[in-house]
């Protein structure tokens, strides 16, 4: 079986030399032995240092570069002290690397990958989830023989807290092969799984494996050497080479899970990308993700939890509800509208636990069916943890309400007590927009006249559209409760309250609401009723702050406004803006000293297009 991605992995241009290549290739084609093992320690090492294995495989025409890149981590391993045995191609056959693997503390293997799910079914371990090799000695790097997990748990026995890496292999991060699509997080987990099990199993030895897709600008070997580094501390180091965003921890939205396949392990995938859509599935790591440095070189106690026997609690659970989305009725849970239009999309899920653990989610619907499961991480205490409103296949879930299960159990496997929360979906509206959200009618023109309310309802609705004031006042009734049909709905609002005068310049609030079977829920706009807009960093401080402010104008002006200021105990002094368009300003003042402290008072005017005239009054306060 040929797989492309081991060979389609982007070239990095950090590639060892090829004097190295040519020089690894003469030595082995001068190798008369079976298979080609060489172990190298240094002088001043102790009698019995950590053993390291690297193994490289035929890949076909990257066979030159992962060699390369194999001897670059041998040399890594040998300069941090480790006794290295390199298993390379063509000599990287089954009985080498079992051999060579015997109560070995590291394995690194570069080569194809094997796993499942796949679209080379059924699944079975005799050729998946383990090592792409020469089916015989000498063999062509065209030629690959695949020896699965069955093989490892049956004949591979390394060293206590052994850790694998297994480098450049498909499907063992959670990503296929070049030519597939970007998979589900539900199949990423599985083949992250899958691939680690064999390793993990308990006559095998393994306590973690690496599972590295492109090439890593991280010293692997070194950080291995650091005492008091957590594996999940080493997995999270940052690339040293700048712009290659792969190359080391990515970080922007780790996923913890549990594993199925191996009891008490746990998975981290670190994506690159923010959304199932665009995600890489590129970088994981899967075992005791709590072990250190001194536990794998034998410098302490198995995992150093046996002494703990208190499990975890949480001690508080509950959802937050996004500002601008509002449920209706005071006893409805959290709320938020997961369907990818940006708005309050995630629930966050704030959490209090009485000690560092692992939380394991399931979010569950209203028939008690868990259709989410995802794990996290707390140091304990106040935090919280991030529910995209997806299942486990990467959909958002339908409307209704469902419950937030959260069972902690810590580095020991103290298990603790189960807590929950509810939390609603509601999703019938979808993007609402005011556009402007800027806008000035009183002055009777048309350049700015009104703004148009625009939502889309993603099912039949009872829709209902109403403006407030600051306050909360209401100040009018654009649409009461009327039956509204899939697609996009509009209202348009002329900035008149429900007598037919115009309200006073200020801030309102648009507020949309939409009623179906699920439930009712409102998204809420803010439109700013004005003819400037002006915003500051600061409005306080004392005599000799320098401010800038921006102005903004709901219509074109057709020049620069004028800014006049008048500061308590001094003359009115002028402001000469930065025109960067028609309708937007800046201008930066220093207030003076030798007045008074108070209300500075910053007045706008300006002539739009239309020939009106407009100003508008904001007020600093002077300490």
């Amino acid at each position: 079986m040929y797989h492309t991605t081991a060979l389609g992995y982007a070239r990095d241009a950090a590639l060892r030399s090829v004097l190295i290549v040519a020089t690894l290739v003469a030595i082995l084609i001068a190798s008369s032995a079976a298979n080609f093992t060489a172990t190298v320690r240094a002088a001043d090492e102790p009698a019995t240092p950590l053993k390291a294995v690297i193994i490289v495989g035929p890949t076909h025409s990257s066979t030159s570069e992962f060699l390369a890149q194999g001897e670059e981590f041998a040399d890594q391993a040998e300069a941090a002290g480790m006794a290295v045995t390199r298993v390379f191609h063509p000599y990287a056959t089954w009985t080498a690397v079992k051999n060579a693997t015997e109560s070995a503390n590291l394995v690194v293997y570069f080569g194809h990958g094997n796993g499942w799910p796949s679209p080379y079914a059924p699944f079975q371990e005799t050729t998946k989830n383990g090592f792409g090799l020469n089916g015989t000695a000498g063999g062509s790097s065209s030629s690959v023989t695949y020896y699965g997990g069955d093989k490892i748990r049956q004949s591979m026995r390394l060293a206590p807290n052994a850790v694998v890496v297994l480098y450049r292999a498909c499907y063992a991060s959670g990503n296929g092969e070049e030519s597939q699509p970007v998979p589900t997080l539900s199949v990423a987990l599985q083949r992250v799984d899958n691939f680690a099990a064999a390793f993990l199993a308990d006559a095998v030895g393994g306590s973690t494996v690496f599972a590295l897709g492109p090439r890593q600008y991280v010293n692997y070997a070194a950080a291995l050497m650091t005492p008091g580094l957590s594996m999940e501390d080493i997995f999270r180091l940052n690339s040293t080479k700048p712009g290659y965003s792969s190359s080391g921890w990515v970080g922007t939205s780790p996923i913890y899970e549990e594993s199925t396949r191996t009891a008490g392990a746990q998975m981290l995938l670190d994506p690159k990308g923010s959304t199932p859509e665009t995600r890489d599935y590129y970088r994981a790591l899967s075992g005791e993700l709590g072990m250190t440095t001194d536990t794998w070189r034998g410098d302490a106690p198995e995992v150093g939890h046996e002494d703990d026997v208190v499990a975890p609690e949480v001690t508080s659970l509950a959802g937050v509800q996004a500002a601008d989305t509002l449920p209706v009725g005071d006893s409805a849970p959290p709320t938020f509208t997961p369907n990818g239009d940006g708005i309050s999309d995630t629930m966050r899920l704030n959490h209090t636990v009485s000690e560092p653990a692992y939380l394991q989610f399931a979010i569950r619907d209203a028939d008690g069916m868990t259709v989410r499961r995802f794990t996290s991480w707390t140091e304990g205490d106040a935090a919280s943890t991030t529910w995209d409103g997806r299942d486990d296949d990467g959909a958002f879930v339908p409307e209704g309400r469902y419950v937030v299960a959260v069972t902690p159990k810590d580095r020991a496997t103290n298990l603790g007590l189960e807590v929950s929360a509810p939390v609603k979906v509601l999703t019938s509206m979808k993007s609402p927009k005011a556009k402007p959200a800027h806008f000035y009618a009183k002055d009777g023109d048309s350049l700015a006249a009104s703004t148009k309310l625009t939502v889309t309802l993603e099912r039949a609705a009872t829709l209902s559209w109403s403006v407030v004031d600051a306050s909360g006042t209401p100040v009018r009734a654009l649409l009461s409760a009327q039956p509204a049909s899939v697609g996009p709905q509009v209202v348009v609002w002329d900035g008149r309250d429900e007598q037919g005068s115009y309200v006073p310049n200020g801030v309102y609030s648009a507020i949309v609401t939409a009623t179906t079977e699920a439930g009712t829920y409102s998204h809420r706009l803010t439109v700013h009723v004005m003819p400037f807009n002006v915003t500051a960093p600061v409005w306080s401080g004392p005599a000799g702050t320098t401010v800038t402010f921006t102005i903004k104008s709901a219509e074109p002006l057709t020049g620069w406004p004028r800014i006049e200021i008048r500061q308590p105990g001094l003359p009115m002094y002028t402001g000469y803006p930065v025109r960067y368009s028609p309708k937007l300003n800046k201008f930066t003042i220093t207030l003076k000293s030798g007045g008074t402290p108070g209300p500075v008072k910053i007045k706008v005017l300006g002539t739009d297009t239309g020939g009106g005239k407009q100003q508008q009054t904001y007020v600093f306060t002077l300490e």
